[in-house]
């Protein structure tokens, strides 16, 4: 894909996507030492980043308007305890009742298919600054059927580092107009999974759980590395 078939809106007369990612960087360069004065993940001023920070009634609302923005269900998704953001899911491809919305039950009732493919975009909107990320994210159900076993389902979720399908662009840039009029700072993916200490930061464990450096993205977001594929097995009642 080029700037001439992208239709977000970064190639216009600010320069283009490079202009609007060195911006992106400096942002980040000064609003990271405040966040985290030791420089240090885990290390973080409670005070500084919950004061800036968005709250569950801020994505209650900017989900509201996403939705008559971008005419398709949104879902707020709460965070794992160790995450720096809420989710909201903005259904694109699928069906009601959503798996982003079945994954977090204990069970399932009977399934009308025995595969189930859905595409979202899905917005991380941080805890601890006014900034947020969109990638694209592939859910899928799958029937695992064991003949003595109790029949189980499993619902993976595999983000995507940033948004790639031209179909889903449209929606893409009416949520990335809707969270700059909120005064929301949008990220791009490719500049927050850079390596953190690409701009100084330091790791504290988290090289020791998954096997590589945190990127910029785990001080502002994620607990995981940015393109994690998640799996969740529920028995079928």
């Amino acid at each position: 894909m080029s700037c001439s078939t992208c239709k977000t809106g970064c190639g216009g007369s600010d320069g283009g996507c490079g202009t609007q990612k060195t911006a992106q960087r400096q942002f980040l360069d000064a609003l990271l030492p405040t966040l985290y004065p030791s420089l240090t993940l885990g290390e973080l001023d409670v005070q500084a980043a919950y004061e800036g920070g968005l709250t569950e009634d801020d994505c209650l609302l900017l989900g509201q308007q996403l939705a008559t923005a971008t005419k398709a269900p949104v879902y707020l998704v709460p965070p794992a305890d160790d995450e720096l953001c809420r989710y909201l899911y903005v259904l694109c491809v699928g069906r009601e009742p959503p798996l982003c919305q079945l994954v977090h039950a204990s069970s399932l009732a009977s399934l009308e298919s025995d595969r189930i493919s859905e595409r979202y975009l899905r917005v991380a909107l941080s805890s601890v600054a006014r900034v947020a990320c969109v990638q694209e994210v592939a859910m899928e159900l799958r029937l695992l059927a064991d003949g003595a076993a109790p029949a189980q389902a499993v619902i993976s979720e595999q983000p995507r580092p940033g948004v790639f399908d031209p179909i889903l662009l449209k929606r893409l840039q009416k949520i990335v107009d809707l969270l700059s009029a909120y005064d929301i700072r949008h990220l791009d993916v490719g500049v927050i999974n850079q390596p953190a200490s690409s701009i100084g930061l330091r790791d504290s464990g988290f090289a020791d759980r998954f096997g590589s450096e945190p990127s910029i993205g785990n001080f502002l977001l994620f607990s995981v590395p940015t393109s994690t594929t998640r799996e969740v097995h529920l028995p079928i009642t």
